[in-house]
């Protein structure tokens, strides 16, 4: 079974009839919660959003909050021939030479006025993907053109979900991206666009059940310290910090096999770190898989690194590599099932590796502080979930 189908199936047993209570995203009034990317021109008219082209770009009103597993729910009507889409799960990701270019790359609902067969289906924004779903042809009348028109979107661990007028339009399950903002498009070029948005509302279903905390906030129970290097909580956060400048290790005290795991990472200077997990230790001489945490221009953020065996296993591809916060703080996912690993750096995947000859299967997850000093790294909301079949 695959490991988002198997989550999936846990999540559902698991998760109660009315799993989140539904919450506004627009209050009616004015653009609170919500900020404007690139092109497009934003108003709020009459207790509707309306975007429509501006200066020929393309055009987001982006959340300012991020949303893994939810239900979202909205009403639009176009007033153009243009394109026009809902982003989620997706990333404002800078680009360009000197990293001064916003770019949004995720997941994009289409909303099509001029081709009703696609409105519904699911494009891999700035992901080099495509379509990644899109609706049967005997679907297209379902869009109302020039009327109100209700969308749903449901997205649980792996598993996408749209729905526009009540007709199931799209159902398919991809593990690119767990993580992002939600944000209503205008598309660039010459054909005039404009849509009305209203009553846009969300259950927010967090990560799902089945997570339990790896650090208590308070102290180091349930952990060891291997080695000479500093390790304090502060704040509710675990510090580590080169002293003596060689290996520095904080490690659980008990062994996982198969799970995810998500940790906060922020990175105060350039000191090489890394999360371990399926290790052993002796000391400093630590045998087992390290997801990269690299704040150098290298940045090999959430690359899959072999100690005491093959050393790198998979480097992080590009569009990954685009996402890390330098100086900020970072959210770092590894999912283990069997012999295949994935990892995703603050949402979106970075490596989807499966191991043909794994050497490492089972043992503790550790933090890691590389030799040779130089390095501050600070931990939070450290969490757990076990996958078992």
């Amino acid at each position: 079974m695959r490991i988002g189908a198997l989550l999936i199936a846990i999540m559902l047993c698991a998760m109660p009839a009315t799993a989140a209570e539904w919450q506004p995203l627009f209050n009616g009034k004015d653009l609170s919660g919500w900020h404007e990317v690139l092109g497009g021109k934003w108003s709020v008219q009459n207790g509707e959003i309306v975007g429509e082209t501006g200066d020929g770009r393309y055009g987001w009103l982006v959340t300012d909050k991020e949303y893994r597993d939810f239900i979202l729910e909205l009403k639009f009507r176009t007033e153009a021939p243009g394109n026009s889409g809902v982003q989620f799960r997706s990333h404002v990701v800078m680009e360009g030479e000197d990293r001064d270019t916003p770019r949004m790359k995720g997941y994009q609902a289409e909303v099509s006025p001029k081709r009703g067969d696609d409105t519904g289906g699911v494009w891999g924004e700035a992901m080099g993907r495509g379509w990644l779903a899109q609706p049967p042809p005997e679907l297209a009348d379902v869009l109302r053109e020039g009327e109100w028109n209700n969308y749903r979107i449901t997205a649980v661990d792996d598993h996408i979900t749209t729905e526009l007028n009540g007709v199931k339009m799209v159902e398919f399950d991809d593990g690119q991206n767990v993580l992002g903002i939600i944000a209503l498009q205008v598309h660039s070029g010459i054909i005039p666009v404009r849509v009305r948005w209203k009553d846009i509302r969300i259950q927010d279903l967090g990560y799902g059940p089945g997570w339990k905390a790896l650090f208590n906030r308070e102290d180091f129970t349930g952990w060891k310290i291997h080695g000479d290097e500093k390790w304090s909580v502060e704040d509710g956060m675990i510090v580590g910090e080169s002293g003596a400048g060689g290996y520095g290790y904080l490690a659980t005290e008990k062994t996982y096999r198969d799970f995810q795991v998500r940790v906060k990472f922020k990175c105060d200077a350039e000191g090489n770190s890394g999360l371990f997990f399926h290790s052993t230790l002796n000391g400093t001489d630590i045998r087992g898989i390290q997801a990269e945490i690299d704040p150098t221009p290298r940045n090999l953020n959430a690359g899959l690194y072999e100690s005491g065996g093959r050393q790198w296993l998979a480097q992080p591809n590009e569009d990954a590599r685009t996402l890390m916060r330098f100086g900020d703080w970072n959210e770092l996912w590894v999912t283990c099932k069997g012999n295949r690993i994935v990892t995703h750096l603050n949402g979106f995947q970075a490596v989807d590796y499966t191991d043909p000859d794994p050497q490492f299967t089972d043992g503790v997850i550790a933090l890691q502080l590389h030799s040779g000093g130089g390095a501050k790294v600070r931990w939070k909301d450290l969490f757990i979930r076990e996958v078992t079949e």
